[in-house]
C-alpha cells in the first residue's frame, strides 16, 4: 500500500502508556489496560511519519489526558503542528446522566481533552464560529470517544480530506489507520 493521499484533518487518540496500566468501565473491576488495547510508548508514537500524510494546511485534533498533556503538545510539534488551543473538553457521563468520576493521584477526574494543532493557514478553511468546546456525552467502552466530536470537526472545517489515526473502527467519510482495522494508508 503506497501513501499518495494527503490530509487536511488529522484526528487521533494516541494509545498512551499509563503508569497504572489499568482501566475501569461502567463500574466493572479494574483490569489491565493491555487487555483492552495495545498501548505505545511515546518514542514509538513520535516516530510515526505523520508529516508525510499532511497537506501544507492541516489541523490535528489530538486526544490526551491531563497526565499526558506535555507529551501531547510535544508530539504536535514533532509532527509539524503548532499547538493552538484545547478544541474539545469531554465531560464524561454515566448512562444515568450523572458525571463520571475517575480516581486519580491528585483530583477526581470527569473530563478528557482534545488539543488542536495547526500547520499552514487552516483559518481560511474555517466554516463556523458556532462549534462548542464542551461535549457532554456518555462514556461507553474504554477509550471510545463521542462520535459527536467528528461531527463538530466537520462543522468547523467542512468536507476536507480527513483521517483518524489509531482508529479502532471505521467511520463513514473518514479514512482510518490503526492496528484493529483495515487501514486506508500505511504509516
Amino acid at each position: 500500500m503506497k501513501n499518495t493521499k494527503k490530509y487536511s484533518i488529522i484526528y487521533c487518540d494516541p494509545p498512551w502508556k499509563f503508569g497504572s496500566k489499568q482501566y475501569q468501565d461502567s463500574g466493572r473491576p479494574f483490569q489491565d489496560l493491555e487487555e483492552q488495547y495495545k498501548t505505545m510508548n511515546y518514542k514509538d508514537i513520535e516516530a510515526l511519519n505523520v508529516e508525510l500524510i499532511t497537506n501544507k494546511d492541516c489541523a490535528c485534533f489530538m486526544w490526551t489526558t491531563d497526565s499526558h498533556l506535555q507529551e501531547a503538545i510535544n508530539l504536535l510539534k514533532t509532527w509539524g503542528f503548532k499547538y493552538k488551543t484545547i478544541a474539545f473538553v469531554w465531560l464524561k457521563k454515566y448512562n444515568t446522566g450523572t458525571n463520571v468520576v475517575n480516581f486519580a493521584p491528585w483530583t477526581l477526574k470527569s473530563t478528557e481533552i482534545c488539543l488542536l494543532g495547526i500547520k499552514g493557514k487552516m483559518g481560511k478553511y474555517k466554516k463556523s464560529n458556532k462549534v462548542r468546546q464542551l461535549v457532554e456525552s456518555e462514556r461507553t467502552t474504554h477509550s471510545k470517544k463521542p462520535n459527536e466530536v467528528r461531527e463538530r470537526i466537520n462543522q468547523l472545517f467542512g468536507d476536507l480530506p480527513r483521517i483518524e489515526l489509531f482508529a479502532r473502527e471505521k467511520t463513514e467519510g473518514w479514512d482510518a489507520w490503526g492496528n484493529e482495522i483495515e487501514s486506508d494508508i500505511k504509516l
